[in-house]
């Protein structure tokens, strides 16, 4: 894909993020749930695609309004069984690695914090199905290396 079109798609899927962080949460739940079920049913190519320009895009996105996504994404996502929290987890490590730049832009510190304001039953189920792909992950020190210390250690890493 060329890089204009790759900043063209991360503009419209900048676009449906910043739309889908304004929806108040009877909306957003409904509507992340139906796009995460989609996600997978996608063949691989797609579910690489479509995390790499969550990933270009997050960074477009004021940090508060992505914090309140990434909330209401975690809690769907914690809804999920852990194959499909794995199989997630294991895509956006993939990207991770292509496009490391991708996280430098990211306030860790808020979506962290953001992470902390789960339930413990959804921070722990969630934590043990990324660590589960984290430990499978051929190059996981690259990944660990790319989070900072803050949440490495909410993590638990």
């Amino acid at each position: 894909m060329s890089e204009q079109k790759q900043q063209n798609l991360g503009g419209a899927a900048g676009s449906i993020i910043q739309i889908l962080a304004n929806l108040p949460e009877f909306l957003r739940k409904p509507m992340l749930q139906k796009r995460l079920s989609e996600f997978f049913d996608l063949a691989e190519p797609e579910r690489q695609e479509t995390i790499a320009l969550a990933l270009a895009a997050a960074p477009t996105v004021d940090s508060k309004k992505l914090s309140v996504l990434v909330k209401t994404w975690l809690e769907v996502l914690g809804e999920f069984d852990a194959e499909k929290r794995t199989a997630i987890f294991g895509v956006y490590c993939e990207q991770i690695m292509k496009q490391p730049q991708s996280l430098r832009s990211l306030d860790f510190q808020s979506l962290t914090d953001t992470f902390q304001l789960l339930g413990e039953r959804e921070r722990e189920v969630l934590v043990d199905s990324f660590k589960e792909v984290l430990f499978a992950f051929p190059r996981r020190e690259r990944i660990v290396a790319a989070i900072p210390d803050y949440s490495k250690r909410v993590l638990g890493l």
